[in-house]
């Protein structure tokens, strides 16, 4: 198993983001604090296999995969992250996996600049599921 990419992540399923209140979004923006997130650890990417180890254990087989988009939507939007995500956008995994349908929103490589392997894990992931 060859490791491809190795990093912290902040992460949150789509329902655990719906819960969020009006708090937790002025919150996101002062300085100090790290993106709207309920968990964290660390992402390891493989050829076949993506997994977060941390608060919660997560592992997701590439083959599960059926969408990857990276930025803002309905669920993780632009005021969740402070600068309205000037330097940091999300990396959204839809995934089948137990007979239903599941969604993450991964904030990758952060640091207080910025999201450093955001892009870097959505381009190692297109490319392994093209």
């Amino acid at each position: 198993m060859c490791i491809l990419l190795e990093t912290n992540v902040l992460w949150s399923s789509d329902y655990e983001l719906n819960q969020k209140n009006v708090f937790d979004h002025m919150a996101a923006q002062f300085s100090g604090i790290p993106p709207i997130h309920n968990h964290e650890g660390y992402l390891v990417v493989t050829e076949d296999l993506m997994k977060i180890d941390g608060d919660v254990e997560l592992e997701i087989r590439l083959s599960e995969i059926t969408e990857l988009y990276r930025g803002f939507d309905e669920n993780y939007p632009r005021n969740f992250i402070k600068n309205f995500g000037m330097f940091c956008q999300p990396v959204r995994v839809k995934y089948f996996q137990d007979f239903s349908y599941k969604i993450i929103y991964l904030i990758v490589g952060y640091n207080f600049f910025g999201c450093a392997k955001g892009q870097a894990l959505f381009d190692l992931l297109q490319e392994l599921l093209s």
